[in-house]
């Protein structure tokens, strides 16, 4: 089984998106999902930590992991997670003002974006982001 760890530093740079009307979607951009429209920050891989209301239909994350802030969707195909490895950790740089993404062997993301999705989602999101 998958897990995430969001260390404290991050947990306090994401805490004003969680909400119990709230899943969580890790997302990586790879053109699939209701998500791919909405743009990178940086050039490296682009992953982002996604809030969006309970009772949006998100069939493309059909993959859960377990995590200390609840449970967290990713997308199951080969290509969006293979480089997500059984345990995983959210951080916050506080320096660069980042989130990156790590395991116990590499950094996956300097950069997790945040989005939060407060309005039904009607297709693709084509809303800002906070970097």
């Amino acid at each position: 089984m998958k897990t995430l760890t969001v260390t404290d530093a991050a947990l306090e740079r994401i805490k004003k998106y969680l909400s119990p009307d709230k899943q969580v979607v890790l997302d990586f951009d790879d053109g699939v999902g209701p998500f791919s429209a909405i743009g990178n920050c940086n050039l490296d891989a682009n992953y982002r930590l996604i809030f969006v209301n309970k009772d949006v239909d998100l069939p493309d994350f059909d993959e859960k992991v377990s995590s200390n802030i609840g449970d967290i969707y990713i997308k199951s195909e080969p290509y969006a997670n293979i480089q997500f490895e059984n345990q995983m950790e959210l951080r916050f740089d506080p320096k660069h003002f980042t989130m990156p993404l790590v395991s116990p062997t590499k950094i996956l993301t300097d950069n997790v974006e945040v989005v939060d999705i407060s309005e039904p989602l009607k297709g693709e999101y084509t809303g800002t982001h906070d970097c």
